[in-house]
Protein backbone atom coordinates (compact mmCIF):
# COMPACT_ATOMS: atom_id res chain seq x y z
CA UNK A 1 0.00 0.00 0.00
CA UNK A 2 2.93 2.26 1.45
CA UNK A 3 4.85 1.67 -2.11
CA UNK A 4 1.32 2.18 -4.11
CA UNK A 5 0.97 5.72 -2.82
CA UNK A 6 4.69 6.96 -3.37
CA UNK A 7 4.64 5.68 -7.04
CA UNK A 8 1.12 7.76 -7.10
CA UNK A 9 2.88 10.78 -5.24
CA UNK A 10 5.89 10.69 -8.02
CA UNK A 11 3.74 10.47 -10.46
CA UNK A 12 1.70 14.08 -9.57
CA UNK A 13 5.00 15.37 -8.52
CA UNK A 14 6.14 14.66 -12.25
CA UNK A 15 2.99 15.78 -13.39
CA UNK A 16 3.25 18.68 -12.06
CA UNK A 17 6.27 19.99 -13.16
CA UNK A 18 5.83 19.08 -16.95
CA UNK A 19 2.59 21.36 -16.33
CA UNK A 20 4.97 24.05 -14.71
CA UNK A 21 7.36 23.55 -18.00
CA UNK A 22 4.91 23.95 -20.17
CA UNK A 23 3.06 27.16 -18.50
CA UNK A 24 6.53 29.05 -18.06
CA UNK A 25 7.17 28.29 -21.57
CA UNK A 26 4.33 28.97 -23.11
CA UNK A 27 4.51 32.12 -20.99
CA UNK A 28 8.08 33.52 -21.89
CA UNK A 29 6.86 32.77 -25.98
CA UNK A 30 3.53 34.34 -26.02
CA UNK A 31 4.93 37.60 -25.32
CA UNK A 32 6.98 39.78 -27.16
CA UNK A 33 10.00 39.97 -25.08
CA UNK A 34 12.75 42.44 -25.85
CA UNK A 35 15.73 40.43 -25.82
CA UNK A 36 18.61 40.70 -23.83
CA UNK A 37 20.95 39.85 -26.20
CA UNK A 38 20.20 42.94 -28.56
CA UNK A 39 22.63 44.63 -25.64
CA UNK A 40 25.18 41.87 -26.61
CA UNK A 41 24.87 42.60 -30.78
CA UNK A 42 25.21 46.45 -30.09
CA UNK A 43 28.34 46.60 -28.29
CA UNK A 44 29.75 44.15 -31.04
CA UNK A 45 28.43 46.20 -33.62
CA UNK A 46 30.03 49.18 -31.24
CA UNK A 47 33.39 47.50 -31.56
CA UNK A 48 32.93 46.84 -35.27
CA UNK A 49 32.73 50.60 -35.85
CA UNK A 50 35.37 52.06 -33.40
CA UNK A 51 32.69 53.90 -30.96
CA UNK A 52 32.35 53.50 -27.31
CA UNK A 53 32.16 49.83 -25.86
CA UNK A 54 30.07 51.16 -22.82
CA UNK A 55 28.08 53.61 -24.43
CA UNK A 56 24.62 52.88 -26.52
CA UNK A 57 20.94 54.13 -26.73
CA UNK A 58 19.20 56.16 -24.83
CA UNK A 59 16.03 54.01 -24.46
CA UNK A 60 15.23 50.77 -23.69
CA UNK A 61 17.49 49.78 -20.55
CA UNK A 62 18.00 46.17 -21.90
CA UNK A 63 20.32 47.56 -24.37
CA UNK A 64 22.69 48.38 -21.96
CA UNK A 65 26.05 46.86 -22.48
CA UNK A 66 27.39 45.46 -18.31
CA UNK A 67 29.25 42.88 -19.09
CA UNK A 68 33.33 42.41 -19.17
CA UNK A 69 34.45 43.46 -22.82
CA UNK A 70 35.69 39.37 -23.52
CA UNK A 71 32.19 38.93 -24.43
CA UNK A 72 31.79 41.81 -26.61
CA UNK A 73 34.32 40.44 -28.85
CA UNK A 74 33.25 37.39 -28.70
CA UNK A 75 29.91 38.13 -30.27
CA UNK A 76 31.55 39.99 -32.90
CA UNK A 77 31.67 37.33 -35.63
CA UNK A 78 28.19 36.92 -34.92
CA UNK A 79 27.86 40.44 -36.78
CA UNK A 80 28.89 39.08 -39.81
CA UNK A 81 25.20 37.60 -40.03
CA UNK A 82 22.37 39.29 -40.35
CA UNK A 83 20.35 39.96 -36.39
CA UNK A 84 17.98 37.43 -36.99
CA UNK A 85 20.30 34.55 -37.75
CA UNK A 86 22.83 35.85 -35.37
CA UNK A 87 20.29 35.61 -32.81
CA UNK A 88 18.38 32.53 -33.98
CA UNK A 89 22.38 31.01 -33.47
CA UNK A 90 22.61 32.61 -30.04
CA UNK A 91 19.31 30.94 -29.00
CA UNK A 92 20.10 27.41 -30.52
CA UNK A 93 23.69 27.63 -28.31
CA UNK A 94 21.55 28.25 -25.14
CA UNK A 95 18.87 25.41 -25.90
CA UNK A 96 22.30 23.03 -26.42
CA UNK A 97 23.68 24.51 -23.21
CA UNK A 98 20.18 23.65 -21.34
CA UNK A 99 20.06 20.06 -21.93
CA UNK A 100 23.68 20.00 -20.88
CA UNK A 101 22.88 21.45 -17.63
CA UNK A 102 20.03 18.96 -17.45
CA UNK A 103 21.94 15.61 -18.41
CA UNK A 104 23.18 14.60 -15.44
CA UNK A 105 19.54 14.73 -13.93
CA UNK A 106 18.59 12.30 -16.83
CA UNK A 107 21.52 10.15 -17.31
CA UNK A 108 20.77 8.07 -14.63
CA UNK A 109 17.04 8.35 -14.32
CA UNK A 110 15.10 8.09 -11.13
CA UNK A 111 12.09 9.77 -10.17
CA UNK A 112 13.24 12.57 -8.69
CA UNK A 113 15.79 13.30 -10.68
CA UNK A 114 13.61 13.44 -13.91
CA UNK A 115 11.36 15.23 -12.06
CA UNK A 116 13.93 18.44 -11.39
CA UNK A 117 15.26 17.98 -15.10
CA UNK A 118 11.64 18.47 -16.48
CA UNK A 119 11.46 21.57 -14.00
CA UNK A 120 14.81 23.47 -14.73
CA UNK A 121 14.62 22.30 -17.96
CA UNK A 122 11.43 24.55 -18.01
CA UNK A 123 13.13 27.58 -16.32
CA UNK A 124 16.13 27.42 -18.90
CA UNK A 125 13.97 27.06 -21.81
CA UNK A 126 11.68 29.60 -21.22
CA UNK A 127 14.59 32.18 -20.97
CA UNK A 128 14.91 31.85 -24.39
CA UNK A 129 13.03 34.78 -26.05
CA UNK A 130 15.05 37.14 -23.32
CA UNK A 131 18.06 35.11 -24.93
CA UNK A 132 20.36 36.31 -21.60
CA UNK A 133 23.59 33.98 -21.21
CA UNK A 134 22.24 32.07 -17.71
CA UNK A 135 21.26 28.98 -19.63
CA UNK A 136 25.34 29.02 -21.54
CA UNK A 137 26.62 29.80 -18.10
CA UNK A 138 24.63 27.48 -16.16
CA UNK A 139 25.28 24.09 -18.88
CA UNK A 140 29.25 25.57 -18.86
CA UNK A 141 29.28 25.23 -15.00
CA UNK A 142 27.34 21.95 -14.47
CA UNK A 143 29.56 20.51 -17.47
CA UNK A 144 32.81 21.58 -16.33
CA UNK A 145 33.17 23.24 -12.91
CA UNK A 146 35.13 19.86 -11.38
CA UNK A 147 36.98 19.43 -14.36
CA UNK A 148 40.49 20.80 -14.88
CA UNK A 149 39.08 23.70 -16.80
CA UNK A 150 36.31 24.55 -13.98
CA UNK A 151 38.16 27.33 -12.65
CA UNK A 152 38.59 29.18 -15.96
CA UNK A 153 34.34 28.01 -16.51
CA UNK A 154 33.98 29.82 -13.27
CA UNK A 155 36.53 32.99 -13.78
CA UNK A 156 34.52 33.46 -17.16
CA UNK A 157 30.69 33.17 -15.57
CA UNK A 158 31.99 35.63 -12.81
CA UNK A 159 32.88 38.20 -15.57
CA UNK A 160 29.20 38.36 -16.83
CA UNK A 161 28.11 38.14 -13.90
CA UNK A 162 29.75 38.25 -10.43
CA UNK A 163 27.26 36.03 -8.46
CA UNK A 164 28.49 32.76 -9.96
CA UNK A 165 31.77 33.37 -8.05
CA UNK A 166 29.93 32.16 -4.59
CA UNK A 167 30.45 28.59 -6.23
CA UNK A 168 34.22 29.04 -5.10
CA UNK A 169 32.97 27.95 -1.86
CA UNK A 170 32.75 24.08 -3.47
CA UNK A 171 36.61 24.74 -4.17
CA UNK A 172 37.44 26.15 -0.70
CA UNK A 173 35.35 23.13 1.23
CA UNK A 174 37.40 21.06 -0.58
CA UNK A 175 40.64 22.80 -0.18
CA UNK A 176 41.29 23.09 -3.59
CA UNK A 177 42.95 26.51 -2.94
CA UNK A 178 44.39 27.01 -6.38
CA UNK A 179 41.14 26.33 -8.10
CA UNK A 180 39.42 28.70 -5.36
CA UNK A 181 42.42 31.16 -6.95
CA UNK A 182 42.50 30.61 -10.41
CA UNK A 183 38.67 31.28 -10.64
CA UNK A 184 38.83 34.94 -9.00
CA UNK A 185 41.85 35.46 -10.67
CA UNK A 186 40.56 35.00 -14.14
CA UNK A 187 37.43 37.19 -13.29
CA UNK A 188 39.06 39.73 -11.61
CA UNK A 189 41.38 39.88 -14.78
CA UNK A 190 38.59 39.93 -17.28
CA UNK A 191 36.79 42.42 -14.97
CA UNK A 192 39.92 44.99 -15.01
CA UNK A 193 39.90 45.07 -18.87
CA UNK A 194 37.41 47.63 -18.00
CA UNK A 195 39.86 50.03 -17.40
CA UNK A 196 40.55 50.29 -20.89
CA UNK A 197 37.53 51.81 -21.59
CA UNK A 198 35.18 55.06 -21.03
CA UNK A 199 32.80 53.50 -18.20
CA UNK A 200 31.76 56.87 -17.66
CA UNK A 201 29.38 56.79 -20.40
CA UNK A 202 27.17 55.37 -18.04
CA UNK A 203 25.85 58.57 -16.96
CA UNK A 204 24.75 59.79 -20.17
CA UNK A 205 22.46 56.70 -20.80
CA UNK A 206 18.54 57.14 -20.26
CA UNK A 207 17.52 55.09 -17.64
CA UNK A 208 18.87 53.07 -14.94
CA UNK A 209 22.65 51.23 -15.65
CA UNK A 210 22.10 49.00 -12.91
CA UNK A 211 18.79 48.08 -10.81
CA UNK A 212 18.05 45.32 -8.41
CA UNK A 213 15.13 43.40 -7.88
CA UNK A 214 13.76 41.23 -10.73
CA UNK A 215 11.99 38.56 -8.82
CA UNK A 216 14.38 38.52 -5.77
CA UNK A 217 13.30 38.29 -2.08
CA UNK A 218 15.47 41.76 -2.41
CA UNK A 219 12.17 42.83 -5.10
CA UNK A 220 9.56 41.77 -2.58
CA UNK A 221 10.78 43.34 1.16
CA UNK A 222 14.70 44.29 1.99
CA UNK A 223 13.70 43.60 5.33
CA UNK A 224 12.76 39.72 4.65
CA UNK A 225 15.76 39.56 1.97
CA UNK A 226 18.46 40.68 4.72
CA UNK A 227 17.69 37.80 7.14
CA UNK A 228 17.83 35.14 4.46
CA UNK A 229 20.59 36.49 2.65
CA UNK A 230 23.05 36.71 6.32
CA UNK A 231 21.69 33.02 7.07
CA UNK A 232 22.49 31.80 3.44
CA UNK A 233 25.84 33.25 4.08
CA UNK A 234 26.40 31.61 7.30
CA UNK A 235 25.32 28.02 5.81
CA UNK A 236 27.77 28.15 3.28
CA UNK A 237 30.53 29.68 5.34
CA UNK A 238 29.73 27.19 8.12
CA UNK A 239 29.56 23.95 5.14
CA UNK A 240 33.01 24.75 3.91
CA UNK A 241 34.92 25.51 7.16
CA UNK A 242 33.51 21.73 7.79
CA UNK A 243 34.48 20.61 4.61
CA UNK A 244 31.05 19.60 3.82
CA UNK A 245 30.34 18.06 -0.21
CA UNK A 246 26.89 19.73 0.73
CA UNK A 247 28.53 23.44 0.08
CA UNK A 248 27.96 23.10 -3.45
CA UNK A 249 24.61 22.75 -3.27
CA UNK A 250 23.99 25.16 -0.82
CA UNK A 251 25.80 27.86 -2.72
CA UNK A 252 24.37 26.74 -6.03
CA UNK A 253 21.14 27.72 -3.79
CA UNK A 254 22.30 30.98 -2.25
CA UNK A 255 22.26 32.79 -5.92
CA UNK A 256 18.57 32.73 -6.05
CA UNK A 257 18.05 33.70 -2.59
CA UNK A 258 20.43 35.94 -1.38
CA UNK A 259 21.14 37.57 -4.84
CA UNK A 260 19.63 41.59 -4.89
CA UNK A 261 18.65 40.88 -8.50
CA UNK A 262 17.74 37.44 -9.90
CA UNK A 263 15.13 36.32 -11.99
CA UNK A 264 13.57 32.97 -12.36
CA UNK A 265 16.22 31.05 -14.34
CA UNK A 266 18.43 31.77 -11.86
CA UNK A 267 17.20 29.34 -9.97
CA UNK A 268 18.95 26.88 -11.87
CA UNK A 269 22.48 27.22 -10.30
CA UNK A 270 20.97 24.72 -8.11
CA UNK A 271 22.15 22.14 -10.93
CA UNK A 272 25.73 22.72 -10.58
CA UNK A 273 25.54 22.36 -6.66
CA UNK A 274 23.63 18.74 -7.68
CA UNK A 275 26.18 18.09 -10.75
CA UNK A 276 29.03 18.61 -8.36
CA UNK A 277 27.27 16.69 -5.56
CA UNK A 278 27.18 13.33 -7.70
CA UNK A 279 30.07 13.53 -9.04
CA UNK A 280 32.11 13.06 -5.61
CA UNK A 281 34.48 10.27 -5.49
CA UNK A 282 31.49 7.47 -3.69
CA UNK A 283 28.82 10.05 -3.57
CA UNK A 284 26.52 7.64 -6.21
CA UNK A 285 27.31 4.47 -4.24
CA UNK A 286 26.35 5.99 -1.41
CA UNK A 287 23.06 7.27 -2.84
CA UNK A 288 22.42 3.59 -4.40
CA UNK A 289 22.58 2.15 -1.04
CA UNK A 290 20.32 4.63 0.60
CA UNK A 291 17.84 3.79 -2.27
CA UNK A 292 18.30 0.30 -1.70
CA UNK A 293 17.71 0.87 1.66
CA UNK A 294 14.82 2.88 1.61
CA UNK A 295 12.94 0.12 -1.26
CA UNK A 296 13.72 -2.75 1.02
CA UNK A 297 12.14 -0.94 4.19
CA UNK A 298 8.99 0.02 1.79
CA UNK A 299 8.82 -3.76 0.81
CA UNK A 300 9.20 -5.26 4.32
CA UNK A 301 6.13 -5.84 6.95
CA UNK A 302 5.92 -3.20 9.64
CA UNK A 303 8.40 -0.65 7.75
CA UNK A 304 11.64 -2.90 8.92
CA UNK A 305 13.95 -3.44 6.44
CA UNK A 306 14.84 -7.33 5.48
CA UNK A 307 18.29 -7.34 6.46
CA UNK A 308 16.72 -6.38 10.18
CA UNK A 309 14.20 -8.80 9.85
CA UNK A 310 16.14 -11.58 9.02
Amino acid sequence: MLARIERVARLIALAAAVMGAVLLIGAAWSVDVHPDAEAYWLAANRLRDGLALYGGPQGDETEIYRYAPWFAFAWVPLTYLSHDAALALWRAMLLAASFAAVWPLVRRPSPASVTLAVLMGGLLISHLPAANATPLMVGMLVVGVRSRVGPIFLGLAGSLKVFPLLLVAGYVAERRWLYAAVAIAVSSMLWLNILAFDVLLYTQIGGPSFYVGGVSLFSVSPLLWLPIAVACAGVVITLAVRRSPWTWLAAGAAIPLAVPRVWLPDASYLLVGLASLGELPGARDRIARRTLSGTSRAASPGGTSVRESS
